[in-house]
């Protein structure tokens, strides 16, 4: 009885081993990020849009899923839309982008087949509404999103002084008083006219005309296109930084010029006033130096006119004393009145009381 069991268990194992290699052949599941699609023999039959467990056929039927998600394509260099004029004949380079998802899994097998065709088509549909729709618009509809009044900043350096510089750099004259363009389309209007374009060429096979196109199902759809990057092509980009360079040295130069002139005129300044300070010090002191002079010649002649004889006494006394040296032979007439004070010392002369 007990061997009896262990093999029916053993036997029950068995099968459900079985079965369960065999479900692997049978069964499928879909999660919520993906789409799936059954094939037989390798065309489509039906979807698998919902997530949860199918059954195929063994050996005649396939399974391939998709992602449920949303692709995006494009923002890199390499996607760039090179030499795009624009209605005023403005060379530009624009990066696209665009979001796509499945939306029908049979027909994008069908047509598409891997993501990487769809992906291609999206990128293809993609660049030609954006070539066909900017090609219609002044530049500054494509780079403005609103139409508020907007006015061409210019450096305050007078205009007089601006064209001056504008005619030393060798550029085009610009007018102060210019005003941008009023009343652009803006940038989302242009948009929204890229997408409207781009999703009737996906859905008609690239037909332009809405009444002519034929409908094509692709199994995919384009949920937004946009721009991610404008700029100047490369030439264009060049000649304008260097007509910026060049218009900024000369405004360089003109402000150096300027500063020079200031530094002349303050240095002049400074010049004239040290100038006029020294001549007003050295009158002062010439002034100061005659008035002391005059004051000493006073008081020499107050002194002489006090002393009299004997000061002059004293006077020739000091002189004699330091002309006359050890050695000094003198030679005197018998009136000179030195050595008449030298052979009669009691008759000179008597200080005043």
């Amino acid at each position: 009885m007990t061997q009896k069991l262990m093999q029916n268990i053993v036997r029950g194992l068995a099968g459900i081993g079985v079965l369960l290699l065999l479900a692997q052949f049978v069964v499928f599941t879909i999660d919520q990020r993906e789409l799936g699609v059954v094939l037989r023999f390798g065309e489509p039959v039906r979807a698998c849009n919902e997530p949860g467990l199918y059954f195929k056929v063994p050996l005649v039927e396939s399974v391939r899923k998709f992602p449920r998600t949303l692709q995006f394509w494009g923002d890199q260099e390499s996607e760039v839309v090179p030499d795009l004029p624009t209605k005023d004949n403005k060379k530009i380079e624009i990066i696209p982008w665009a979001v796509w998802r499945i939306n029908d899994p049979i027909a994008f097998v069908q047509r598409m087949r891997t993501m990487s065709n769809a992906e291609n088509r999206v990128a293809q549909f993609a660049r030609g509404a954006i070539r066909d729709v900017i090609t219609t618009y002044d530049l500054e509809d494509l780079v403005r999103s609103t139409d508020r009044e907007m006015k061409l900043a210019i450096l305050d350096i007078g205009e007089e002084q601006l064209k001056k510089l504008q005619a030393e750099a060798g550029v085009a004259e610009v007018d102060s008083t210019k005003t941008v363009k009023q009343n652009v389309a803006g940038r989302s209007v242009i948009l929204d006219k890229i997408n409207a374009i781009a999703s009737r060429s996906l859905a008609t096979g690239g037909s332009e005309v809405e009444g002519d196109a034929k409908q094509v199902n692709r199994g995919i759809e384009l949920v937004e296109v946009g721009i991610s990057h404008i700029d100047f092509v490369e030439a264009v980009r060049r000649r304008t930084f260097d007509r910026w360079k060049t218009e900024r040295e000369a405004i360089s130069t003109l402000i150096v010029k300027e500063g020079e002139e200031k530094k002349n005129e303050i240095l002049n300044k400074t010049n004239a006033e040290i100038e006029e300070i020294k001549g007003n010090g050295q009158k002062q002191a010439s002034e100061i130096r005659g008035n002391a002079d005059a004051l000493v010649i006073k008081r020499y002649a107050d002194a002489i006119s006090e002393v009299g004889e004997f000061y002059t006494f004293v006077r020739t006394l000091e002189a004699y004393e330091k002309s006359i040296s050890g050695d000094t032979e003198l030679i005197f007439t018998t009136d000179n009145d030195f050595l008449q004070t030298l052979q009669q010392p009691k008759a000179g002369f008597e200080a005043p009381e």
